[in-house]
């Protein structure tokens, strides 16, 4: 990570910078967090005693680790929306311009769809189905579009519907096109979740759509978590960022799958 020379950055830039290295690192000791942003190290402690509060880091004697965690281990969604936000904006610009006015839709939950659903907002004559409220709920969509909710238990801390009458809206649903998240994408596991419990939302998804797109930025690759959602050949087109490992692109060439790059 590139020293940011900032001791002044917005505090929310530079906590997002200083998480993103523990993410990527496991840990991070004071000094070395201080060095890489080019910051006091009392500024470090600040930040760092904010992002314990908020739950996304544990801090240690003389440093920080990420909670403890293992394949079952998921991020809220504050965290999410800080990691790698620049990719995922570029994702979801590039996934919108693949809808075209008038087309059934399907969006999965998550900070990657949530931005691809911004980029919707000047489609006209769309139908929108989704079980994430933050989708549903704070963006402005054309007049011309609806936006369907499917109902069911919201589950805390993510802000979307799951469970059976969630399901049971998706069983009964056909779609042009749906663009599914994921908490990490392995060439050989195929797609996985960090728990069970929105594996099945996103089965029936895949169900529902003629075409599936996986919109996931790079550092979701190369990893696989608790819960196998799918196998790569229920999946029609990835949408990833220019960070991917060029092994990876390999692979997914190697399978056939196309596979867009978005512009960052």
């Amino acid at each position: 990570m590139a020293p940011i020379n900032q001791e002044a950055t917005l505090p929310a830039e530079r906590r997002k910078r200083l998480l993103e290295y523990i993410q990527q690192n496991r840990s991070g000791r004071i000094e070395e967090l201080a060095a890489v942003l080019d910051v006091s190290e009392a500024t470090v402690r600040r930040d760092l005693s904010v992002l314990e509060t908020e739950g996304l880091i544990s801090r240690t004697y003389g440093g920080a680790i990420l909670p403890e965690s293992s394949t079952a281990f998921e991020r809220l969604y504050p965290e999410k929306r800080l990691l790698c936000s620049e990719e995922k904006r570029a994702i979801g610009l590039e996934a919108a311009s693949l809808v075209n006015d008038g087309e059934t839709l399907i969006l999965d939950s998550g900070s990657t769809t949530f931005e691809i659903a911004r980029n919707l907002s000047n489609h006209k004559n769309l139908t929108i189905i989704t079980y994430d409220l933050f989708i549903a709920s704070t963006i402005t969509y054309d007049p011309s579009t609806t936006v369907i909710v499917t109902g069911g238990s919201r589950r805390e801390g993510f802000n979307v519907l799951v469970g059976p009458i969630a399901e049971d809206l998706l069983r009964q649903v056909r779609v042009n096109k749906a663009f599914l998240g994921a908490d990490a994408v392995d060439i050989v596991q195929g797609i996985t979740n960090a728990t069970f419990i929105e594996v099945q939302i996103k089965r029936l998804i895949i169900e529902a759509a003629s075409q599936v797109y996986l919109a996931a930025d790079h550092s979701k690759f190369g990893h696989a978590a608790l819960a196998k959602v799918c196998a790569f050949d229920q999946i029609d087109h990835v949408i990833t960022d220019s960070g991917i490992d060029e092994s990876i692109l390999q692979g997914l060439q190697q399978l056939g799958i196309p596979t867009t790059l978005a512009a960052l």
